[in-house]
């Protein structure tokens, strides 16, 4: 096992120890409580190389907010043992672990203004994205990172395996040209592909790469400064993505590691790149097969595509979803988190037909009756 092999694996293990479990829904507040136990003010690192890392610029996406939590507590307490502590003499970090504390209130993807913060990078119309832009452009960011969460539907493109991890080099200009600072940012991404898959089989998966003129990945890139897109996305049974909080962790363990040395991101191609599969969005939360759908004297067989719509609840503080039919008919080119064979027993015993945005709840009668409440499947 290598130096770095070991290194992660030994963080791994860490992580399973230290790590507490968490709700998606994580508000201004309870990030704070979070960061008490944290003793830093979001600088670490005494070193000129410098990596910029900002989380929950969408309020609704915090899954890399307690990924970034779980980094710097693991900084702290291994602060001493030599390769960290060499690593913190060679490089800093900034770290903004909520960009958008009043979205993150409503559990929105806006600010208080109602402003997408993530196409606010030229006017810099709220207070938020100009903090975030002030501290990117401060001397010394090497690497940027930009962390996200993505909806549940995406997976890797001609598998069924979820994308619970996807990356992008974001482009500069609307001619998508890979200048030199985006093939950097291409070999950043190829390495911690490279890890990704070292820890999760099927690896990442990949956005295309459209110019959005006033995003910030595309605003930063166009600064000089190496930006790396990550979104934390959906793992089968894994409702609050603590598999992507994991791999968001082991991620960004290595690229401390990589921004002291970075000679290993000389090994990539943009071959590499390439290589790393699409996104597709084609995956339900549960997807039900074969269901027999009766109607007048006729009946046919049918997929049904259930779909979780989160929203927060302010008495419980928790995240809570409603699960609706989204689709009905052959969706077997489709894939699901979870995929229950209904074996053509009949929806409600054929007294009535499912419907469009209904809820999912409801009984499917056969050898085996099934019953689903709320896109569960009940024993």
């Amino acid at each position: 096992m290598s130096t770095s092999d070991s290194t992660l694996t030994n963080a791994l293990s860490w992580w399973y120890s230290n790590s507490e479990p968490h709700d998606r829904w994580l508000t201004h507040e309870q990030m704070v409580k979070l960061f008490t136990k944290v003793n830093t003010n979001y600088v670490l690192g005494t070193g000129s190389r410098g990596a910029m890392l900002w989380s929950q610029m969408h309020g609704n996406e915090a899954t890399a907010t307690y990924a970034l939590v779980d980094l710097l507590l693991y900084i702290e307490s291994h602060a001493q043992e030599s390769w960290l502590a060499d690593v913190l003499r060679r490089i800093h970090i900034r770290v903004i672990p909520m960009v958008n504390p009043d979205g993150a209130e409503r559990w929105s993807r806006r600010t208080a203004l109602n402003i997408d913060p993530n196409r606010d990078a030229v006017a810099l119309s709220s207070p938020e994205t100009k903090l975030l832009m002030d501290r990117i452009k401060a001397p010394g960011a090497e690497v940027a990172f930009n962390l996200h969460d993505q909806r549940n539907i995406f997976h890797l493109e001609g598998t069924d395996h979820s994308a619970v991890i996807s990356f992008l080099a974001p482009s500069a200009d609307a001619s998508r040209s890979v200048n030199p600072t985006r093939r950097k940012s291409m070999n950043w991404i190829s390495h911690l592909q490279k890890i990704t898959k070292q820890f999760y089989e099927p690896g990442a998966g990949k956005y295309t790469d459209e110019y959005y003129p006033t995003a910030f990945g595309e605003n930063v890139q166009a600064l000089g400064i190496p930006t790396i897109l990550i979104e934390s996305g959906a793992a089968p049974g894994d409702p609050n993505r603590n598999v992507a909080r994991r791999l968001n962790f082991i991620l960004l363990i290595e690229a401390l590691r990589v921004l002291s040395n970075s000679t290993v991101l000389n090994d990539y191609s943009i071959a590499d790149y390439k290589a790393i599969p699409l996104n597709d969005n084609k995956q339900w939360d549960l997807k039900v097969e074969n269901v027999t759908i009766r109607y007048s004297d006729r009946s046919i067989v049918a997929d049904l595509g259930i779909r979780y719509n989160y929203q927060p609840d302010k008495t419980t503080g928790k995240l809570v979803y409603m699960a609706i039919i989204g689709d009905i008919g052959d969706l077997s080119h489709q894939c699901a988190l979870q995929t229950i064979d209904a074996k053509e027993a009949v929806f409600e015993n054929g007294e009535r037909l499912p419907q469009l945005d209904e809820a999912a709840s409801f009984t499917l009668y056969g050898e085996h009756n099934i019953s689903i409440n709320n896109g569960v499947l009940i024993p």
